[in-house]
């Protein structure tokens, strides 16, 4: 938006121009100058904007999926939506948090590209947790509002939450790269998280959990020494990888899903003929009426339909006193 000069900067500049103090040459220079945006050297980025682009896919992916999970393990209205993807240092985020926290550590494994146990933070905000162990133990979610460490059996449930996500998570990154997650730890008190270097910096994903009427934040904190790894397996564009399936595995799949499909029962007609008729002519239509198809009479082959699609060829003829039709050839 353009600035707004006020009516004392506008009786400076007719003062200056009739004065002829203003260069217009210099200003003319100052308008086209290329806009030059500050960088700190000192702290370089770590992320390119590709690279939090990914995250953004990877982990709204994440968040739809748990927001499912969740709404169904609760049975009320469950929302969930990515307020921002950004980078900082490890330790503006651990100073953001409070002394009494939940945080979850998990692990990221790929034993074929050798990712081994790269942490990954996911911080629950108190109201949010405790309103939902509120609604796990059969309450309408209404006691969050709570000042207190968490008892040993709230965080057996917690974990029990938590351990739903680690499949969430598996299938989010799914798409790009074969990643499985474990829970490694639940944390309850940020000092004790030294796992992270605080000069170093992290990809922090705000999510907004929103339960019926009550609003909640999720963040999830990726360090960049656990991302360099995942990172180096994509192009600069970041195009999806194909799923690389065991040729075996596959096989099974195919023969389960034609086992199931086998003792399906399906619909196979003989089709003679076709024709369109008015409904004026079909509610006039009397015993001994008859109807001219579309089909001539002396065409020895018919069409077999089998749940209304063309299927085969055959001939008509009878059985054991029963009309028959024998197949003559595919047209699949």
């Amino acid at each position: 938006m353009a600035e707004v000069l006020s009516q004392k900067q506008i009786d400076e500049l007719l003062g200056n121009l009739q004065s002829g103090q203003v260069d217009f040459n210099q200003m003319e220079e100052q308008s086209t100058a290329p806009k030059v945006k500050e960088y700190d050297f000192m702290s370089p980025k770590k992320f390119t904007r590709e690279q939090l682009k990914l995250l953004d896919n990877v982990y709204d992916n994440f968040s739809r999926m748990f927001s499912l999970q969740l709404g169904g393990m609760l049975r009320s209205a469950c929302q969930m939506e990515i307020l921002q993807v950004e980078e900082e240092e490890y330790r503006e985020f651990n100073n953001a948090l409070g002394d009494s926290i939940l945080v979850a550590i998990f692990g990221m494994h790929n034993a074929e590209n050798k990712i081994d146990d790269k942490p990954i933070l996911i911080e629950l905000s108190r109201t949010i947790s405790f309103s939902i162990m509120d609604r796990m133990l059969g309450g309408n979610g209404s006691g969050y509002d709570i000042e207190r460490d968490y008892t040993d059996i709230e965080l057996s449930l917690l974990e029990y939450l938590f351990k739903q996500v680690t499949p969430l998570l598996n299938n989010a990154w799914s798409n790009y790269i074969e990643m499985s997650h474990t829970l490694d730890m639940i944390e309850t008190n940020s000092r004790l998280i030294q796992m992270i270097q605080p000069d170093e910096a992290v990809a922090i994903i705000a999510i907004e959990i929103t339960i019926e009427n009550l609003k909640g934040n999720m963040n999830i904190c990726l360090p960049a020494s656990s991302l360099e790894e995942v990172f180096r397996f994509f192009n600069s564009k970041y195009v999806k990888l194909p799923k690389k399936d065991d040729p075996l595995v596959e096989e099974q799949r195919k023969n389960s899903i034609m086992h199931g499909l086998k003792s399906s029962s399906l619909t196979v007609g003989a089709v003679l003929g076709k024709t369109e008729i008015s409904l004026r002519e079909l509610l006039n239509l009397q015993a001994g009426d008859i109807i001219p198809l579309n089909t001539q009479v002396n065409k020895d082959s018919i069409v077999l339909e089998v749940e209304n699609l063309p299927w085969f060829t055959g001939v008509i003829g009878t059985k054991k006193k029963k009309y028959a039709v024998k197949i003559d050839k595919s047209l699949q």
